[in-house]
C-alpha cells in the first residue's frame, strides 16, 4: 500500500489532520506504516506550509522518516505542478530515496496544470535511476501508459515497472471498470500497479484495485473526507486502516515493506540519506 500523506495542494486550512511539518510527517509515516502501508509518498513543505523543492528539506525529511521506521519505502515527489525546471525538481533525489515520482505526461487538475514535456520525463527518469531509485510511474489516462510502453521500449524505463493509476480528476480518465481495465491491459508485462482515486472516488478506486488483484494508493493528498457525504474529515491512518480491512475481507493481507522491497527489486536496507549520488549507479 502506498500512502500519499501530504501532497502539495492542501494546507491546515483545509484540514487540521494534514501533516506538514517535519515532525508531523515523520510521525504520520510511522503510524501509517504500523497500520499497513509499505510505501510513503512524500512532499516537503516550508514553514508556511507551501511546497518546498529544497534538497536540504528533502534530506531532513527522508532521514527523519528512516529514523522513525527504517524499513518503510520512501518515495519523494518530483512533481511538475509548481515548477517545471528539471534541476529544481530533481533536488529531492539528493536525499537518496527508494523511489521518486515520475508523471508520464501533462494533465489539467481542478486548480492548476501538471506540466511534464517529453524531454523532462526522460531527463527525470535518468536522474532517478542515477540516484539508485525506482520510478513511481504516475498515469492519469491511457496515453500516459502508452507513453510508458514507448519509454520502456527505448530503454529509458527499466523493469520492474511500478505504476500508480490515478483516476477521477476532471483532467484524467474517469473511474469505471472499463477505463481501469483498459489501462491495466496496456501496462508492460509484469508491471506492479496500484490505483488511487481523487476525492470521492478514492474508496471505490481502492476497492476495485484490491478486487482486481492490484495494489492501492491512499491518503490525504488525494482525498480529505472519510465519508461519501463529505461530512467527516479523514486522517491518513484511518484511510489506511479502512483499506487494510477491505483487503482482509477479500482475503488479501497488506504487503509488508520487506515484501514490497522484493517486488520492486529494492535493497533490504535503504541507502543512507544524503550520501553522495554516484552517476550511473
Amino acid at each position: 500500500m502506498n500512502a500519499a500523506i501530504t501532497g502539495c495542494v492542501f494546507t491546515k486550512a483545509d484540514t487540521p489532520h494534514l501533516p506538514v511539518s517535519l515532525a508531523e510527517i515523520t510521525d504520520c509515516a510511522r503510524r501509517v506504516r504500523d497500520a499497513g502501508a509499505s510505501i510513503v509518498h512524500l512532499h516537503a513543505r516550508d514553514d508556511d506550509q507551501q511546497p518546498c523543492l529544497s534538497s536540504v528539506a528533502y534530506r531532513e525529511l527522508v532521514a527523519g522518516v528512516r529514523r522513525a521506521c527504517g524499513d518503510l519505502i520512501v518515495c519523494v515527489s518530483l512533481s511538475g505542478r509548481q515548477v517545471q525546471d528539471v534541476d529544481r525538481r530533481a533536488e529531492a533525489l539528493d536525499s537518496r530515496p527508494d523511489m521518486a515520482s515520475l508523471t508520464l505526461g501533462s494533465a489539467n487538475f481542478a486548480r492548476d496544470p501538471n506540466i511534464n514535456p517529453p524531454e523532462a520525463i526522460a531527463a527525470l527518469a535518468a536522474r532517478i535511476y542515477a540516484a539508485g531509485a525506482v520510478p513511481e510511474l504516475e498515469a492519469f489516462d491511457t496515453g500516459f501508459v502508452n507513453y510508458a510502453v514507448y519509454l520502456a521500449r527505448k530503454g529509458i524505463l527499466r523493469s520492474p515497472y511500478y505504476f500508480n493509476l490515478i483516476l477521477g480528476s476532471l483532467g484524467s480518465a474517469p473511474l469505471d471498470l472499463i477505463g481501469l481495465g483498459h489501462m491495466v491491459s496496456l501496462l508492460p508485462p509484469s508491471s506492479i500497479w496500484a490505483v488511487g482515486g481523487l476525492g470521492r472516488f478514492q474508496l471505490d478506486a481502492n476497492t476495485m484495485a484490491i478486487a482486481a488483484g492490484g495494489h492501492v494508493r491512499v491518503g490525504l493528498e488525494d482525498n480529505l473526507y472519510f465519508d461519501r457525504e463529505r461530512q467527516r474529515l479523514a486522517d491518513n491512518v484511518a484511510l489506511v486502516e479502512r483499506v487494510v480491512g477491505i483487503g482482509r475481507t477479500l482475503g488479501r493481507e497488506p504487503a509488508t515493506p520487506a515484501q514490497t522491497r522484493r517486488m520492486l527489486g529494492l535493497p533490504t536496507h535503504p541507502p543512507e540519506s544524503g550520501s553522495p549520488m554516484i552517476e550511473g549507479s
